[in-house]
């Protein structure tokens, strides 16, 4: 991609295509749910001990995604996700092309990068979460609680369709030539997005004739470790994207094709809790099952544990609210 790029002189310079722009922000989605899968899988050797990090698995991220991408905006002037397609930002001053980025830039480039997608995610949840107790039912007592609970709603709603509008209409007239900025965000920052230069790799040779000769310093071990850390990355990210598109290639595959397992044996523990709720021992109310374990609840018992113990209260599987499935049976 780095031999598309050009020499930045006046106002001209060569736009990445479509396609990149939005595979790029494909690549950014997708580090979020990969972080917290790995962490999950960590933690499930432990979940006694460690089980509670699950609920500061947003935080997690968001001091991951930090120094991932205060790392790539000081090195290349760019995202992580930016830079695995081969872009950069450079600054629109006046009409005028400038290749560095202020320090104002990169910290608000830094800001929108990490702060506002854990501010929506955060939003999303509570929106989710909200949306679940009006659905079973649940009427707050205080007038302040239940205004507040339908804003996060419907700003919610209200934020999701006016972000997708804009942006949509911004591709439009990047993909028309209208405008050299490829997203919004971009828009307000006052940069663009261009092809990037060709890396300089030290070669492998170099490094050992420094260290035959004596002249390996700690600054070029600290650039191995780097670049290492960054190509591990880098091919991580390679592998997200392949596998998206396979999981996406074999979505609508006839599942009726496939071998049907056979029924697993219900264990004599689980008898009995046949028609009961494991933890009040009462008919279920609102049947709600924890697919970790395929125990059925009350969603009344079962949401206040998972919320505080984040694992199943009777095989200690982890667990967190996107867990549980509500069942609709009919009484007839």
């Amino acid at each position: 991609m780095a031999e598309k790029g050009a020499h930045l002189t006046g106002t001209t310079c060569t736009k990445p295509s479509i396609f990149e722009i939005i595979a790029q922000e494909s690549l950014a989605y997708t580090l979020e749910p990969a972080f917290k899968r790995i962490l999950s899988f960590i933690i499930s050797f432990n979940p006694e001990r460690y089980g509670h990090l699950l609920e500061w698995s947003d935080e997690g991220y968001l001091i991951f995604n930090t120094f991932l991408q205060r790392h790539y905006l000081s090195k290349y002037s760019a995202s992580f996700s930016e830079t695995f397609y081969g872009l950069k930002r450079v600054a629109l001053v006046n009409g005028k092309l400038d290749e560095q980025l202020s320090k104002k830039q990169k910290y608000l480039s830094l800001i929108f990068l990490v702060l506002i997608p854990y501010l929506r995610e955060k939003l999303s949840k509570l929106s989710y979460r909200y949306k679940l107790q009006e659905i079973d039912g649940y009427i707050s007592q205080s007038k302040w609680e239940r205004l507040l609970r339908k804003c996060v709603i419907k700003g919610h709603v209200t934020y999701c369709t006016l972000y997708e509008s804009i942006t949509l209409c911004n591709y439009i007239l990047y993909v028309s030539g209208k405008t050299m900025h490829a997203t919004p965000l971009l828009r307000l920052l006052g940069t663009i997005l261009t092809y990037s230069d060709t890396r300089t790799i030290v070669p492998i040779t170099e490094l050992l004739y420094k260290a035959k000769s004596n002249s390996f310093t700690i600054n070029d071990g600290f650039d191995i470790l780097q670049t290492t850390v960054a190509r591990s990355l880098e091919i991580g990210a390679f592998f997200l994207q392949f596998l998206s598109w396979w999981n996406q290639e074999n979505y609508f595959s006839d599942i009726m094709s496939l071998p049907a397992p056979p029924a697993p044996k219900v264990p004599e523990s689980a008898r009995r809790y046949k028609g009961l709720c494991p933890l009040c021992m009462k008919a279920p109310h609102i049947r709600t099952v924890l697919i970790v374990s395929g125990y059925v609840f009350c969603y009344q018992c079962i949401l206040p544990v998972v919320r505080t113990k984040k694992c199943c209260p009777i095989t200690n599987y982890p667990a967190n609210e996107d867990d549980l499935i509500r069942l609709y049976i009919s009484q007839e």
